[in-house]
């Protein structure tokens, strides 16, 4: 029987190409900094969707009560 190799993905082969030589130590930094990144940017994700919300919902609702209120 050959010896066959699995079929790899242009993703996964660039991944060993780049983190393939490194120790275990430097992995988990990297991973580290991947998910710390992705931390910040969800956080600004978070941040835009609380103004949003303010200003696209609740800001109007309040002018429409206090419209309403100063009408009657």
């Amino acid at each position: 029987m050959k010896n066959e190799q699995p079929k790899l993905t242009p993703i996964r082969k660039t991944f060993n190409e780049k983190y393939g030589e490194l120790s275990e130590s430097e992995i988990q930094k990297e991973i580290l900094f991947s998910q710390k990144i992705a931390n910040i940017k969800l956080e600004k994700i978070r941040a835009n969707t609380s103004n949003l919300v303010w200003f696209l919902i609740v800001i109007p609702i309040i002018f429409g009560i206090l419209a309403a209120v100063l009408m009657s």
